[in-house]
């Protein structure tokens, strides 16, 4: 699909890019870790949960649903979790396996979506557990960026990582019905995902 330049001044994707932006200074400031510099990321925070709430409603309310959009929404979501997971894990010592499923999984998603396009001349759009992982991981990392580390976190912890198996697979079930139409195509590409995630697994829980 064709993207106009025009596009990117809609305000549903100017939302989306200013999104993107303000992982530049939350990750500054993670790395800074003052009282002051917590505020500021907690605002900060807000205004990404509000653009990305408002991104959405705005697409639809002013018409403005395009392939840019459908691309910048999703981008500007794991682009934001990924460096404020990073950076926790460098300056805050944050779970790292955790990172490291959600990494492989959105790594996943946007390279067999990105064949999925290429196909079907449509990426695939966010489902329920999509943005159910995003809800769950945001409340997981806001939980202990507040020095909450009670048994809520340890469940919160917990269903982020089920969550993310299940986000997953959902996705790799769409992508399976999609990409192949061959049963043996299909056996070969659920193989190939079976055993890269049985290495991924493997390597982060012995390293």
């Amino acid at each position: 699909m064709q993207i106009k330049l025009k596009e990117f001044f809609y305000i549903s994707n100017l939302l989306s890019i200013s999104r993107i932006i303000l992982v530049i200074p939350i990750a500054y400031l993670i790395k800074i870790n003052t009282y002051s510099a917590n505020q500021i990321i907690i605002l900060l925070a807000i205004i990404c949960i509000l653009t990305d709430i408002f991104d959405g409603y705005f697409s639809r309310k002013l018409n403005q649903v395009t392939y840019l959009g459908t691309i910048l929404d999703p981008l500007a979501d794991k682009l934001g979790i990924a460096v404020v997971l990073i950076s926790l894990i460098l300056y805050r010592d944050f779970p790292y396996p955790l990172v490291v499923f959600l990494l492989y999984r959105d790594l996943m998603i946007v390279t067999i979506g990105g064949f999925t396009v290429k196909k079907i001349d449509s990426p695939v759009m966010a489902n329920f557990w999509g943005k159910l992982n995003t809800v769950i991981i945001a409340f997981t990392v806001l939980l202990f960026f507040l020095n909450v580390k009670n048994l809520v976190f340890t469940i919160s912890l917990i269903s982020s990582y089920i969550i993310i198996f299940i986000s997953g697979l959902s996705y790799f079930i769409i992508a399976d019905k999609l990409l192949f139409q061959k049963e043996i195509h299909k056996y070969l590409f659920r193989l190939l995902i079976f055993l890269i995630t049985i290495i991924v697994v493997y390597l982060t829980l012995t390293l």
